[in-house]
């Protein structure tokens, strides 16, 4: 109840200074001579761009001081603070593709990489609250590549690995935001691999008949063998695939995270593996999370979640996998799964009760909660 309080009260004085145009008044203290009222003015600004991010973006932008956050960034010169809020503002304000790719770019990307990895490789990287604010900011910064799908951001994405930098920072050590970001980058990401497949489909194909000539001739056999989750040969270093980049085992591991956004970020990234269960090779893919663990740890974190927005992600997603024959069979018996699925079914909001009522379906237990049989009910294929 106090940090509630706190925080409207922190809200509300970043309301008033912004509504009322007094953020302007705090510009030119960026480039101050002075550096305590340098390291001053960063921190008020990174406070309220946590807040308003698009009004702090419009007002840097406007005074052409977009450039001074990167500059801070990179400089020898400047303070540890400096730096640290100079990544964090960068990495909440509001950037149009074009300034993403002009004023962050590809060897603004490196360097942010080669950063990170270098935090990791420090032992005590994470003991100071400025190491923690800095490794956030970089993470966050990363992100503003993760939501487009041109090919130069591609470029990036795959020369920079920047998969396999998200997939670093579940590291259980690592801070509870730096978690929920990593995950959502590996969230976009995965995304982006499922939109590059949806576009690569739609091109016309000149092999497709030398391809059924290879198979007529039994030499397919040759072909690198399809990824389940996009139904064509995915490359280790494509940085698009959560299962080719071994990222699904660490997202697993932070289900358990005592944090619930963490666990959140953690689910919606699963989530986009299991997006397309209409597919012939949805059977591979529920194969591979049960391989790895996922679909128990999935279904531990529905039977104990204390959230009603977890309890709505992971039901989504539990209902996916039930639909696969071997899946629903397993489960059928687990009377944990089962009486989650019944509370949910009659104390959750719409979607969750949607969700749960599917569920017991495809369980055949539907009928001792809603008064149906399983014949009346079906089970939908």
């Amino acid at each position: 109840m106090i940090l509630y309080i706190c925080l409207s009260y922190v809200e509300l004085v970043a309301s008033h200074i912004t509504s009322n145009g007094g953020f302007g008044t705090v510009i030119p203290f960026l480039e101050h001579p002075e550096v305590e009222h340098r390291v001053l003015a960063f921190k008020l600004t990174r406070l309220l761009s946590e807040w308003f991010s698009q009004y702090i973006a419009n007002e840097l932008r406007l005074s052409n001081k977009l450039t001074i956050l990167k500059e801070k960034l990179l400089s020898n010169q400047s303070t540890s603070d400096e730096r640290s809020d100079a990544a964090q503002i960068l990495a909440n304000i509001s950037l149009s593709e074009g300034e993403i790719q002009t004023l962050l770019g590809g060897n603004f990307v490196k360097w942010t990489a080669a950063t990170l990895k270098n935090q990791l490789r420090v032992s005590n990287a994470r003991s100071s609250h400025t190491a923690a604010g800095m490794q956030e900011g970089l993470i966050g910064l990363l992100l503003h590549f993760t939501r487009n799908l041109d090919q130069e951001t591609l470029n990036i994405i795959r020369e920079n690995h920047l998969m396999e930098i998200f997939c670093e920072q579940l590291d259980y050590s690592s801070k509870p935001k730096v978690k929920r970001l990593a995950a959502i980058g590996l969230k976009n990401l995965s995304e982006l691999g499922r939109s590059d497949t949806a576009r690569d489909s739609k091109l016309p194909s000149s092999s497709g008949f030398c391809s059924s000539l290879l198979f007529v001739c039994g030499r397919a056999s040759s072909q690198p063998s399809t990824c389940p989750i996009h139904n064509r040969p995915c490359n280790e270093d494509s940085q698009l695939c959560l299962l080719k980049s071994n990222s699904i085992k660490p997202l697993v591991d932070i289900l358990n995270d005592c944090d619930t956004d963490v666990q959140l970020a953690a689910v919606d990234a699963l989530s986009t593996l299991v997006l397309d269960h209409t597919s012939r090779s949805f059977k591979r893919v529920v194969d591979e999370l049960e391989h790895l663990g996922a679909v128990d740890a999935i279904t531990t974190v529905f039977t104990e979640v204390r959230s009603e927005e977890l309890r709505e992600k992971t039901i989504w997603m539990i209902e996916k996998i039930l639909r696969v024959e071997s899946m629903s069979n397993r489960y059928a018996l687990n009377h944990s799964l089962v009486r989650a699925l019944v509370e949910a079914f009659k104390h959750g909001n719409t979607n969750t009760r949607k969700h749960a009522q599917d569920a017991l379906t495809l369980l055949k237990q539907l009928s001792g909660v809603s008064g149906k049989t399983s014949s009346e009910t079906g089970v939908r294929r």
